[in-house]
């Protein structure tokens, strides 16, 4: 009795099998290529931000006002620093939240003088400052939000310190402060009539092509509250 063997048909069909086999393992292994590759580094970036929301929050939460009005050391201002619009889009502010430095602490072998050298004052009071335009050169295609920070602060709020992008491709940042009652888009204790903190702020992150992103850092040591409120001449929204 004589075997049967494949029809064309057959043959086609098989060869069609197989290559949608083929087809299929070359796109996974792209696809698990791919994944190894850009995972590590969208990790890295994600964790990057955390840390840098991690910074301004505790920077945030140490902010310090002192009541004297004659103090010119400490404050929280929120200006225009570029002129673009008509409302805050940069915000400096002192704080007594500036973590000492590791290096600093783990070096038993330098001196005082070495250790400042290397690593500039550490503790007591700093001055905080987050701008869309840098102080400094920021280098080729860096921008974003940058973070400055000087200690000891030295009563001048629009230079000296270490800069450094905080938040990438940021193009524009809201400011916003909890008065009690209502979110307004102005805080300045050095010609606003009062020294008084926020006791919340948030930050509208606006990028190209992208929805934007909400930060919101409260600040333990104001003794603003719903009833004990500021007024600010300023629109606002509603809750916190």
């Amino acid at each position: 009795m004589r075997k049967r063997g494949f029809t064309f048909i057959e043959l086609i069909i098989a060869m069609t099998m197989t290559l949608l086999l083929i087809g299929s393992i070359a796109t996974a292994y792209q696809i698990t290529v791919d994944y190894s590759r850009k995972t590590p580094e969208r990790l890295n970036a994600f964790q990057d931000q955390i840390q840098n929301r991690r910074t301004l929050e505790s920077l945030m939460e140490g902010t310090y006002v002192s009541d004297d009005n004659d103090d010119r050391l400490t404050y929280f201002v929120a200006a225009n620093a570029t002129g673009q619009s008509t409302t805050a889009d940069s915000l400096t502010f002192t704080t007594l939240s500036r973590r000492i430095d590791g290096g600093f602490l783990l070096d038993q072998d330098s001196t005082f003088e070495d250790l400042n050298d290397r690593f500039g004052p550490q503790g007591g009071l700093s001055e905080v400052s987050l701008n869309i335009q840098s102080v400094g050169d920021p280098g080729d295609d860096r921008a974003g939000l940058f973070l400055r920070i000087q200690t000891p602060a030295d009563g001048d709020p629009t230079q000296g310190g270490t800069e450094r992008l905080l938040f990438p491709n940021v193009t524009n940042v809201i400011y916003e402060f909890w008065d009690g009652a209502q979110w307004v888009d102005a805080w300045d204790t050095v010609n606003g009539g009062s020294r008084r903190i926020p006791p919340a702020v948030r930050l509208t992150l606006e990028r190209e092509e992208e929805e934007p992103e909400y930060l919101t850092f409260r600040i333990p040591t104001s003794d603003v509250t719903a009833e004990n409120p500021i007024t600010q001449e300023s629109t606002g929204g509603t809750g916190p």
